[in-house]
């Protein structure tokens, strides 16, 4: 039994003539007759009867009507569900991400996914790297970003660069460092800097460098993130050493200047897209990837993303 002989035999039984039925169906007569002699002779039954011309539905192809007739609506209901699914009419997108990536990296490709696909579910999370890592290897959530940095190494995962980010030495539009080409690292000292608590690796690596080069601070306002830590900047509090990625639009816009400091340029680091190896991307996961990777291209980075 297939479902081409079924729709055959509820055409037949819409319309009560082969004729008819095969003329609905785009197919011959012959073919009609034979899609119901194969039923008949699988379930040992006779379906139709003939008198005359005229052809009469059984008492055993009443019963079977009400059966092939169920069994069509589902599977029709499957099929459009399946159209919906690839047309992302419907579905469903989780998403885990640090609370950093997702504000300054994932905002504008998540709106630009909303937009273009209303009807999908999306999800949000924002979690630490090594619980971002369990939640893609145990399929909780269909992709995940971290900064490079945390092992995410694990046979169930395929790890993706998508953005190299560097850190900046910003200042409020007015600093009296504006028009300074170059800022060697020794002239920083004695000068006031903001840091944020979080992200703990952006903060790490600007501490690191100073550091490493000596330089004392005396001021140190020590904020809890980095929107925070903007504002601490942008009302004269001091300088800081923070991601470039988190301070674009300000500096765009010319909130903030950035400070040509010697050696910045050194201090990059990587963000990754975690997926599952052995897990096909849905139709939802791999279109909001074709627009992650526009908006990165975008940015000059040139992303490779495996279908």
């Amino acid at each position: 039994m297939t479902l081409q002989q079924l729709r055959t035999f509820l055409a037949v039984c819409d319309e009560m003539s082969i004729t008819s039925a095969a003329s609905k169906l785009f197919i011959t007569q012959s073919a009609v007759s034979q899609q119901i002699k194969a039923l008949e002779e699988e379930f040992e039954v006779k379906f139709f009867q003939k008198r005359g011309r005229r052809l009469y539905i059984t008492a055993d192809g009443k019963v079977f009507y009400q059966i092939a007739k169920e069994i069509m609506e589902k599977a029709d209901s499957i099929i459009d569900k399946l159209k919906a699914t690839k047309s992302l009419e419907v579905g469903s997108l989780k998403l885990a991400s640090t609370h950093h990536l997702a504000q300054y990296l994932l905002m504008k490709p998540l709106m630009e996914f909303h937009n273009k696909y209303p009807k999908i579910d999306l999800m949000l999370q924002t979690l630490d790297a090594n619980e971002i890592k369990h939640f893609i290897e145990t399929k909780a959530a269909d992709i995940g970003f971290v900064p490079d940095g945390t092992s995410m190494l694990s046979p169930l995962l395929k790890i993706s660069k998508i953005y190299e980010d560097r850190m900046a030495l910003i200042a409020w539009r007015e600093h009296p460092w504006r028009a300074k080409d170059r800022i060697e690292p020794a002239e920083l000292g004695g000068t006031p800097f903001v840091f944020a608590a979080t992200p703990s690796s952006i903060n790490e690596i600007a501490v690191a460098f100073l550091k490493r080069h000596h330089i004392n601070i005396e001021t140190i306002i020590d904020v809890g993130n980095i929107d925070l830590l903007k504002e601490a900047v942008r009302h004269r509090m001091g300088l800081a050493l923070t991601s470039r990625l988190a301070v674009e639009e300000e500096l765009n816009r010319g909130d903030l200047i950035e400070l040509p400091l010697a050696g910045v340029h050194e201090l990059s680091f990587n963000f990754l897209m975690l997926t599952h190896r052995y897990e096909e991307p849905s139709y939802a996961s791999w279109a909001f990837q074709k627009i992650l990777k526009s908006h990165l291209t975008k940015s000059g980075l040139e992303v490779t993303l495996k279908q």
